[in-house]
């Protein structure tokens, strides 16, 4: 069986003048594995894509004022403005009436609160009085 000695790069000086290229060249200093090709994307190389990204570009250079639009976005924007102007006028949905009656009565609750003002005392002794009265109620429950 015949061994062979393993591979190493040539360098010009061992080489016979260097005009033999070395494996590092040869692999582009990758370690000998092969890079991919990026995949072509179809949508963008389509004709009606690269028409609309040129115009695109022409129009955004150029600073179309928007009177300069085409006619279809112009069209729909004004009908979801009159839309939007036709529905603030008209009467209120159910579901917004029922969020101004809770909004208002939540109001009134915060000005009740707010009226008759915090206790003077401390929450502490709200706690220890809620207690003991949680014990009476317990030794009531107990003699009867």
């Amino acid at each position: 069986m015949v061994t062979h000695p393993p591979l190493t790069p040539a360098t010009p000086a061992e080489g016979d003048g260097g005009d033999v290229p070395s494996l590092t060249t040869a692999t582009d200093g990758h370690g000998g594995l092969i890079q991919p090709r990026k995949l072509p994307n179809p949508v963008r190389e389509s004709r009606s894509h690269r028409e609309l990204h040129r115009e695109l570009l022409f129009s955004h250079s150029r600073g179309l004022l928007p009177w300069h639009r085409a006619e279809l976005p112009r069209v729909l924007e004004n009908r979801r403005l009159r839309q939007l102007g036709e529905e603030l006028r008209g009467p209120p949905s159910d579901l917004e009436q029922q969020l101004r009656k809770r909004h208002q009565r939540l109001e009134e609750q915060q000005e009740r609160g707010a009226a008759a003002g915090p206790d003077p005392r401390p929450e502490f002794l709200l706690v220890r009085d809620g207690l003991r009265k949680m014990k009476a109620a317990e030794a009531a429950a107990r003699q009867t």
